[in-house]
């Protein structure tokens, strides 16, 4: 069975169809996390490192966190959407480093690898990573080695696209646009669409 339900554009009256493509929101980890271990197969890095090795600027806090702190939540760095200005600052377009800029001076939430702590800035700080080994924009990176090559061709990173599936709250007729982030701000932690 191939079929879609429910409404890419509310206001348009569009459907769903087994094509639309969808924000693929955290999900977009599982992908981060493969480039960094594509990396990491071609020498271009070691999970066992410390993530100041792959930053120019790294705060005193950070120098025994690993990257593999970073991909299984143990890295005890704060989660920049828990912030108080997060609300106010998710709308507004970002790069990578005002990102990190966000988070980089607070003191850890727990000392690395001791304890797991679910944290959207460890993987914003994965993608600066897979940018620095890569020496790529990380949504080149991934078309380039996994996209590609896995002709996945309805993934992608969202520039903000207008094509994809709208977000929705709500429910009966009470409905209203989903929370709206400029997907500058997830980044390597929730930009993806597929």
């Amino acid at each position: 069975m191939s079929k879609g339900y429910g409404l890419v554009d509310r206001d348009s009256n569009i459907p769903n169809t087994p094509e639309t493509r969808f924000r693929i929101g955290s999900i977009t980890k599982q992908f981060t996390a493969m480039g960094i271990l594509i990396l990491q197969a071609q020498g271009r890095l070691d999970v066992r490192y410390h993530v100041c090795a792959y930053l120019t600027e790294c705060p005193a806090a950070w120098e025994e966190i690993t990257l593999h702190h970073l991909l299984v939540h143990t890295s005890g760095i704060p989660d920049f959407t828990e912030l108080p200005d997060y609300e106010a600052t998710k709308h507004l377009p970002a790069t990578p480093l005002e990102l990190v800029a966000r988070f980089r001076d607070l003191p850890l939430d727990v000392s690395p690898g001791t304890e797991w702590r679910y944290s959207n800035s460890g993987y914003i700080l994965l993608g600066t990573v897979i940018e620095q080994a890569s020496g790529q924009p990380y949504d080149a990176f991934l078309q380039q080695s996994i996209w590609t090559p896995l002709q996945m061709a309805n993934s992608g990173y969202d520039h903000n696209l207008e094509s994809l599936a709208r977000g929705y709250t709500g429910y009966g007729d009470r409905w209203s646009d989903g929370d709206l982030i400029d997907m500058s701000v997830p980044y390597a932690a929730g930009a993806l669409y597929s």
